[in-house]
């Protein structure tokens, strides 16, 4: 999924990234991103490749050491935000 992120501002992208992490988590920070169907819309997110973030999300965090329940947390609010960000296919044509 790294391909999408070519030619992004990153500084940007985890900045949102954390906005999000931390409202989902009760932390002190709001979300000041574009709504996410915008935001997401053009990239053409399909639903494996959302899954495979989610995956690689999961993956680093336990290796990072975050406790479990946390990583759970954090990847079920993720997860909760699929429709908002994935095109409704598998597979893009």
């Amino acid at each position: 999924v790294g391909f999408f992120f070519e030619g992004k501002d990153l500084e940007r992208i985890v900045r949102h990234e954390t906005e999000l992490a931390c409202a989902h988590l009760g932390g002190p920070s709001k979300y000041t991103g574009k709504p996410l169907r915008a935001a997401h819309g053009p990239l053409r997110i399909n639903r494996g490749q959302f899954r495979r973030r989610l995956a690689i999300l999961r993956t680093t965090l336990l290796a990072e050491g975050v406790d479990p329940e946390i990583v759970e947390r954090w990847v079920g609010a993720n997860q909760a935000l699929q429709e908002s960000v994935v095109i409704d296919r598998d597979c893009v044509e």
